[in-house]
């Protein structure tokens, strides 16, 4: 079937068929026919045609059925629903997920068999729960119809035997040390894993493993805990965003800051702006070259053994209220650097936190495994040498993602590729092996802070794919149909019993990496530096907030999701600070080429609040040439001299002729210029008096037996996006793509908006979530013209899709702007794979047809049908919304107004409560609590 199947003209071939008759009498086809269904090919010479195209009917109907995919054939366990093999008609199963260089512990909620939602596991310690991007898109890559379905070989269809037949030849010639075999893979987060790994470096002594991660950086060894911690520094480390660790590290911020008398304060120092620092109390704008000279700076401050380098009075004093800051709170703050940062910053800041007494107490070092033999630079060495005769690349793009590395392709003799899609390495590779995603397979995987989990499948594999365990078992002759026992072996040590609860907890126990504590050394760091010329440009590179270095490219969710600190989505450019556009005469959209070492790239121009004056920088993961991502935005990696290569000066910057528009969201759905966000401070809380009631010709609605409503702090919102991307998977809301989104017509039911203050060199930034506001006075019911858009007893505004004919009255009529209106057809009703994600408990809409939040009602729905049944009401809190579910900071809280005990009753007792456009008199369920800031005393903004 596999080979029948690649056979077929691709889509949008000129060469096509219009039935299986004329497949039939192609004498081309027969041969591949027979191959497929040989038992058919045995008797047709009996048959005539059409009672060969009646079997041949059944027989491809039946492998159809055979093809959907149900429970895998072991033993899993689920957290709810009894531990039976047969999985009830809904479960949540715990795992976990590799994604962007971090390991979170997830829960993954099966629909009749089906995955289609998941959500942090509250009992692993990476997640507690919580959600970022990328884990709630992963539902996305599991049924993402674009993944690759077979093998091949040369560009062919090829079968798992052809190749296992190659490999047996491979081990025979390598039998006598493995001689240029070499090993190309990601960084190795798996137990098992690195136990093959070491079995293969020990069969075969001669052989190489590189390790090729080109957005990680360095280890930092370092997990602090930011809910004791009361003043935190960070150098260039976005322990919010991007660093391993972010969403628990979320979580304790938000934790951290939660009483306003005491609350943390968290100064961000770094060229970029990132997501720390769009919540930091004070975000210093710094370029990468200077970072070095601040943290030396910091370092003599605060006692360590440093010269103090030469400072600008207006730095000095920075660093001097940094430093008695610290000082003040000595033990109960961290200094962080980030992966990306010179090694002489580490080893300045470790020795900060020593002396200060932090490590031990808010800071804790984890001993790493040594991941890599060799790095990718010298791997790409020996292949332009010919030292290099098999490479085996495990899920990995080194082709988009490593410079120099395609043009030494070539060279090697044979290269295998194992991958979710065809993307540039699988193009360029002699074989390429579809990879199980990891809901269909069984594996482990080791956080950063050290708790392992067993990874179980959810569902039987999709595709004709193994994973990089099958492909080194393979590799080391000891191919096995038992992924369950290649697991189990890695854990001897667990009992039946300890197995079952690590499957259902989703966490090992006891299974923490040891505390380190390597000595601070600041006797190896170098001169002291010198603080860098303001006038010379440099350019920083960073990974994409969502696609990371390239590997989430394939994922149209992350695509479409606006990017935390830009809103920018479908593409990347290249941001710039308002001085330098300023200065060069540069607005967002405007083409510049940038020229470094003799490379050069051209790109648009993003004019970037916070961004340091003289700092250029470029996101990974996008110019790619295949798949979704294909032809949105610029390659990055083309002016980057390698993984390690995390910013360059000697730039020349160049404006060209020509504008790129960009897919911005920053201005739509705007409210004008009203008080919308709030903010205060510890010193000066906000404080709004309760709202009067205002005489309205809005007719009062009767009362149910619930009164649904949500509340949002906006001082734990910390603006990640996950609320957006987790509503969009309960919901089912469809992709528009690039141009719709530049126009203003994206889907997602809960945006969030930016608001900044300040200079917009180093501005102050809010973020606030705006769903529906289910307005007891809503001004969209009385416009509509056929009342597709009403009020329930319990305070919810709902939509009726098969009433509405598309006038958009609704939307002009809301002041909060959160009704999307189908221009075009974006769901896709076609593809069984779509269908089979989506959540059959919510509508999939069609063109014309208006839509927004529901406050998740089909799961309201759910709970009273239980309550019904059980003959009780629902229980308090019981019912929680998908965007409720994802936040890693707790920020939204939903449930019955009217139990003055529930969450949200008693967030609406908060002083700090006030109603979005209150003067219009909505009345709206949905509610906020202003955002505090807890700025230094002294602190002068520039």
């Amino acid at each position: 079937m596999t080979e029948l199947r690649d056979a077929l003209p691709a889509p949008g071939s000129p060469r096509f068929w219009r039935s299986l008759d004329e497949l039939v009498a192609d004498p081309s086809r027969r041969p591949l026919i027979a191959e497929a269904f040989p038992q058919l090919a045995d008797i047709e010479p009996s048959l005539d045609r059409r009672g060969f195209l009646r079997l041949l009917g059944a027989s491809i109907a039946f492998a159809g059925l055979a093809a959907c995919s149900g429970p895998p054939p072991e033993r899993i366990v689920p957290q709810v629903g009894g531990a039976d093999d047969a999985p009830p008609e809904t479960a949540r199963y715990a795992t976990a997920l590799a994604t962007g260089g971090d390991v979170v512990g997830v829960l993954v909620e099966l629909r009749d068999g089906r995955p289609i939602k998941v959500d942090g596991n509250p009992r692993h310690p990476a997640s507690h729960g919580g959600s970022d991007a990328r884990m709630q898109a992963s539902i996305l890559d599991l049924w993402d119809p674009a993944r690759s379905q077979a093998p091949r070989t040369n560009g062919a269809a090829a079968s798992w035997s052809a190749f296992e037949s190659d490999m047996a030849t491979l081990r025979s010639r390598f039998a006598s040390g493995g001689d240029g075999l070499r090993v190309l893979s990601g960084g190795i987060d798996s137990p098992t894993l690195a136990r093959q790994r070491d079995a293969l470096l020990a069969r075969y002594p001669h052989a190489c493993w590189h390790v090729h991660e080109p957005a990680a950086g360095r280890p930092t060894g370092t997990w602090p805990d930011l809910a004791k911690a009361r003043v935190v520094v960070t150098l260039d480390a976005d322990i919010l965003g991007t660093l391993p660790g972010h969403v628990r590290h979320a979580r304790d911020f938000a934790a951290g800051r939660a009483d306003p008398a005491g609350m943390s304060r968290l100064y961000a120092i770094e060229p970029s702006p990132s997501l720390t620092g769009r919540n930091a109390d004070h975000a210093w704008p710094v370029a990468a070259a200077d970072i070095a000279t601040i943290a030396t700076a910091l370092a003599a401050a605060t006692g360590v053994d440093v010269a103090m380098p030469a400072l600008d009075a207006a730095t000095r004093e920075r660093v001097d209220i940094i430093a008695n800051d610290l000082r003040a709170h000595a033990g109960a703050g961290a200094v962080l650097a980030g992966p990306r940062v010179a090694n002489d910053v580490h080893a300045l800041v470790r020795a900060i936190n020593d002396g200060l007494g932090n490590s031990g107490s808010v800071l804790r070092y984890l001993a790493r495994d040594d991941q890599a033999t060799d790095t990718t630079s010298a791997l790409i060495e020996d292949m332009r040498a010919g030292r290099v005769d098999t490479l085996v690349i495990l899920d990995a793009n080194p082709v988009m993602t490593a410079p120099g590395f395609a043009a030494a392709l070539p060279g090697v003799r044979r290269v295998a590729h194992l991958g979710r899609y065809r993307d540039e390495t699988a193009e360029a590779a002699h074989w390429h092996l579809p990879a199980l995603h990891p809901f269909e397979t069984w594996s482990d995987l080791r956080s950063v802070e050290g708790t392992a989990s067993i990874v179980q499948p959810i569902v039987a594999p999709l595709v004709d794919g193994r994973s990089a365990h099958d492909v080194i078992d393979l590799l080391l002759g000891d191919a096995s149909d038992d992924p369950l026992a290649r697991v189990r072996a890695t854990w001897r040590a667990l009992d039946d019993d300890a197995w079952t609860e690590a499957l259902r907890t989703g966490v090992v126990d006891a299974s923490f990496a040891p505390v380190s504590r390597p000595p601070s050394n600041v006797a190896s760091v170098a001169g002291t530096p010198a603080m860098a010329d303001a006038r010379e440009l440099e350019v920083v590179f960073r990974p994409d907030d969502h696609l990371w270095d390239g590997r989430h490219a394939h994922n149209a969710w992350l695509q479409e999701l606006p990017r935390p600190v830009t809103t920018l989505a479908w593409e990347n450019a290249a941001w710039l600070s308002p001085e330098l556009a300023r200065e060069r005469g540069l607005r967002d959209g405007d083409m510049i080429r940038i020229e470094s070492k003799g490379r050069s790239l051209d790109a648009p121009v993003l004019v970037v609040p916070g961004q340091a004056a003289g700092t250029i920088t470029l996101t990974l993961g996008y110019g790619r040439r295949h798949g979704i991502a294909k032809g949105h935005g610029h390659d990055a990696y083309a002016l980057r001299d390698g993984d390690g290569a995390w910013w360059s000066g000697d730039i020349r910057l160049t404006r060209l002729d020509g504008r790129s528009s960009l897919a911005l969201t920053q201005a739509h759905q705007d409210m004008g210029r009203r008080d919308i966000v709030r903010s205060g401070t510890p010193d000066r809380p906000p404080a709004f008096p309760a709202p009067e009631p205002h005489a309205s010709l809005y007719p009062e609605k009767p009362g149910g037996d619930y009164r649904w409503g949500m509340s949002i702090d906006l001082n734990a919102c910390i603006g990640c996006n996950a609320c957006t991307i987790a509503c969009q998977a309960e919901n089912n809301i469809p992709v528009v793509g690039r141009d719709e989104v530049a126009r203003g017509r994206r889907m997602h039911w809960i945006r969030v908006d930016r608001y900044h203050e300040g200079a917009a060199s180093a501005p102050r930034t809010y973020h606030q979530p705006v769903p529906c506001m289910h307005c007891e006075h809503a001004p969209c019911e009385v416009v509509c013209p056929v009342e597709a858009t009403v009020h329930d007893r319990e305070g919810l505004n709902l939509q009726v899709y098969n009433r509405c004919i598309g006038t958009r009255f609704c939307s002009n009529n809301c002041p909060y702007k959160v009704r999307r209106f189908n221009f075009l057809q974006y769901a896709d009703f076609a593809n069984e794979s779509l269908k089979a994600m989506r959540n059959p408990e919510v509508t999939a809409r069609a063109r014309g047809v208006m839509e927004k939040c529901t406050y998740c009602v089909q799961r309201i729905q759910r709970a009273h049908i239980a309550a019904d049944r059980d003959g009780q009401p629902i229980a308090r809190d019981a019912v929680t919304t998908a965007c409720q579910d994802a936040c890693p900071t707790r920020a939204i809280v939903f449930g019955d107004r009217g139990d003055d005990a529930s969450a949200v009753a008693r967030a609406s007792d908060s002083p700090r409560r006030y109603e979005l456009l209150d003067e219009l008199g909505t009345r709206p369920r949905t509610t906020y609590l202003a955002a505090l800031r807890n700025p230094a005393p002294d602190w002068r903004d520039a």
